[in-house]
C-alpha cells in the first residue's frame, strides 16, 4: 500500500540558489531559484533512498507542481496555497534539482530577505510510493505530489538559495551536536541496513 513520503532537504547536501529572471519571465514570476530536492542513492533521515533509476524516471515525464509554503495534507489540491511552481527537473551531481518560480512577491521579498540574513532556507518533497526492506523507494510505486515545499526542517538536509548568485557552495550546514545526531542515525541505519542485506 502506497504512503505519503515528505522529504526535506537542506543545503548542507546540495545547493539551492536564486537566478536572475530573464526579461520576458518578468511578468509572470517575481523570483526564479533552483534546487536540490533529493540527494540520490543516498540514506535520507527518514531512512529512505530515492534512486537513480526513479529520477531519471522524473526528469522524463517533466511535471509541473506547485510549490507550497510548509507541508499540510490539505495543501495538496487548493492552488490557493501555492506561493511558486517548480518545473524543469534535471540530475545534476548526484541530486535532482528543480527550478522554481515564484508567483507570490511578498513571500518572494521574505524568501530573499532571510537568506540574505543567513537563514537556511529547506525544502521538502511530497510524494506518494512504497519502499522495500532496504528503505529504497520502489521507483514503479512512487507518485510525484509536489517536488518540493519551503520548510524550516528538512529531512534530506538540502537548503535554497536564490539562483543569480550561482552554484555556490552549500550553506546551513548543521554544527556541533546536531551534526553529530545527523551523523549518527545516518550511521546506524547504514548498519541496519547492511546487517538486512547480509541476511537475504
Amino acid at each position: 500500500m502506497k504512503k505519503l513520503f515528505t522529504e526535506m532537504m537542506s543545503v548542507e547536501a546540495g545547493k539551492i540558489r536564486s537566478i536572475a529572471l530573464k526579461e520576458e519571465e518578468k511578468k509572470d514570476y517575481s523570483a526564479h531559484w533552483r534546487a536540490p530536492v533529493w540527494h540520490l542513492d543516498t540514506v535520507n533521515l527518514n531512512g529512505r533512498v530515492y534512486g537513480t533509476e526513479l529520477a531519471k524516471r522524473i526528469v522524463a515525464e517533466n511535471q509541473v507542481t506547485g510549490v507550497c509554503d510548509g507541508h499540510d495534507p490539505d495543501y495538496h489540491f487548493e492552488f490557493k496555497n501555492f506561493v511558486a511552481v517548480a518545473k524543469n527537473p534535471t540530475i545534476e551531481d548526484g541530486f535532482l534539482y528543480v527550478d522554481i518560480y515564484m508567483v507570490d512577491q511578498a513571500f518572494a521579498q521574505n524568501l530573499e530577505k532571510m537568506h540574505a540574513l543567513g537563514l537556511p532556507i529547506g525544502v521538502s518533497s511530497c510524494g506518494y510510493g512504497e519502499t522495500d526492506q532496504y528503505g529504497n523507494v520502489v521507483a514503479a510505486t512512487y507518485e510525484l505530489i509536489r517536488y518540493m515545499d519551503f520548510v524550516t526542517s528538512p529531512a534530506g538536509l538540502v537548503y535554497a538559495t536564490p539562483k543569480e548568485e550561482g552554484k555556490g557552495k552549500p550553506t546551513g550546514k548543521p554544527a556541533g551536536d546536531e551534526a553529530s545526531k545527523l551523523a549518527a542515525k545516518a550511521s546506524a541505519y547504514l548498519k541496519v541496513n547492511d546487517f538486512l542485506r547480509s541476511r537475504s
